[in-house]
């Protein structure tokens, strides 16, 4: 199974009190409109506030290619858009993602220009990914295999895919968030080994399924 590499992607944390709302929203979807204007323009992920104290809106700007991205980060229209933006919303955070798993964890940027370690959103898709893929493999897929590889193929990416995108990765990021977050020098000892407790993990779930299967 191959999950579609996320593309360049902007991700824009506004604080907007709950007031302000209905404004925050209509101009958000004209400087979206805007932006869709620009060449390599994908698509918007739009995150309403996970913690109702913080009234934080995290936004996710998708464009094929970094140089897409940046075309309109650095455009005049966007520059005019953001001077539109209404006056009750607080400054903004922006931080640009590199292509790769960033975007599923955008919600936990607390801080921009901190952004999590490559390795530990691998390590923590790949434990995400892993059952998922065997479960569909052992429960799923007999009931549709007859339809051929190809047509097999597409339906278990399909299924891989909206797994990971809504119940499981939400789910991982909430469980492994502390040790996500848990950074630098001073976090070493922890890093080091929660990496050790999703490897375990792994190779437990190796050995389980490799029982059931045979």
């Amino acid at each position: 199974m191959n999950a579609a590499a996320p593309r360049a992607s902007s991700v824009i944390v506004h604080r907007v009190p709950p007031d302000c709302v209905e404004r925050f929203l209509a101009w958000q979807q004209g400087i979206i409109q805007a932006a869709s204007t620009f060449p390599g323009y994908h698509s918007t992920d739009s995150y309403p506030p996970l913690d109702a104290a913080r009234h934080e809106w995290v936004i996710v700007l998708h464009f094929d290619k970094a140089e897409d991205q940046q075309r309109w980060l650095a455009s005049p229209l966007r520059a005019e858009w953001l001077g539109r933006r209404p006056q009750e919303i607080e400054d903004f955070r922006l931080k640009t993602l590199p292509t790769g798993f960033g975007p599923w964890f955008a919600t936990m940027l607390d801080t921009p220009t901190r952004p999590l370690p490559a390795w530990k959103m691998m390590l923590t898709v790949l434990l995400g990914l892993y059952p998922t893929v065997m479960l569909l493999n052992i429960f799923v897929a007999p009931h549709y295999r007859f339809l051929g590889l190809a047509v097999s193929m597409l339906l278990g990416n399909a299924l891989s895919v909206a797994l990971l995108q809504w119940p499981v990765m939400p789910s991982l990021q909430a469980a492994l968030g502390p040790w996500l977050r848990a950074n630098g020098a001073a976090n070493r000892a922890v890093s080091l080994g929660g990496a050790v407790l999703i490897a375990a993990l792994l190779g437990g779930l190796m050995l389980l399924f490799r029982q059931v299967t045979g």
